[in-house]
């Protein structure tokens, strides 16, 4: 009983508001009736269907959760092809039914749906700066760095902020910790980043991590205070974006 909370619990989490799960149940039974082609019917019907049973059986939970991650199981529901059902159903809708089915697509898009620019969620979504969709000063510091690199391969430390953000723009850029350290279960005993994410930036523990780590780059917020000062420690300041420093150590 108590697996079958969990799993249950994983699914609301999983499905938000649940417009979007619902409308994907209704849309399974649309296909179910009127799907006539074996191989469709059995993607998108019985594989769902067969997905769904093996994601809500209590052993198949408890192997998981045992053996792999527990904290990972809602990955799970990627695999029921909820986008791809939907946006068949949807066609086969209007195509049956032109102008019926494409007027009710519409309203059901109209109240299913939300304006993201709608201001409810300010500060979380805007308009992008660049195709690539991330951070503009971002993109500027790393082209910085890779104008003035020397060895053939190039680490640079980053704040935790942009983490999110580097790989995604150059995955050839090296860095002595990622992304995982946003994460509570990841980020224990990294003294790198505790120092990067740090409120004083301590740079004579900075430097020994750099040296450790064959760190030639180090971007740090500039409005951070500083408990010592950069150059004292083999630190060379190279440019600067906005509030954040590029410095160069030759320390190492």
């Amino acid at each position: 009983m108590h697996m079958l909370k969990e799993m249950f619990t994983i699914y609301s989490q999983y499905s938000g508001t649940g417009i979007i799960m619902v409308l994907f149940f209704i849309a399974l039974i649309y296909i179910g009736l009127s799907e006539k082609d074996r191989s469709n019917r059995t993607v998108l019907l019985y594989g769902s269907i067969l997905v769904i049973i093996f994601i809500f059986f209590p052993l198949f939970y408890f192997l998981y959760i045992t053996f792999v991650d527990a904290t990972t199981y809602w990955r799970m529901w990627w695999l029921v092809p909820v986008g791809v059902g939907l946006a068949y159903a949807g066609a086969v809708l209007i195509r049956e039914h032109q102008v019926t089915g494409l007027m009710l697509i519409l309203v059901v898009l109209f109240l299913g749906g939300e304006s993201v620019f709608s201001g409810q969620i300010s500060g979380e979504i805007g308009l992008a700066e660049n195709p690539y969709q991330i951070p503009q000063n971002v993109i500027d510091i790393v082209e910085d760095i890779k104008k003035h690199e020397v060895d053939e391969v190039t680490f640079a430390a980053f704040p935790p902020e942009m983490l999110t953000f580097v790989r995604q723009y150059d995955a050839t850029l090296r860095m002595p910790y990622g992304r995982e350290m946003l994460d509570e279960r990841w980020n224990e005993g990294n003294g790198f980043y505790e120092q990067m994410a740090a409120e004083m930036l301590d740079f004579e523990i900075l430097a020994d991590k750099c040296k450790y780590n064959s760190v030639r780059f180090l971007v740090v917020n500039a409005l951070k205070p500083k408990l010592n000062v950069p150059q004292d420690y083999g630190f060379e300041l190279m440019s600067q974006r906005g509030v954040y420093s590029i410095y160069v150590f030759w320390g190492g």
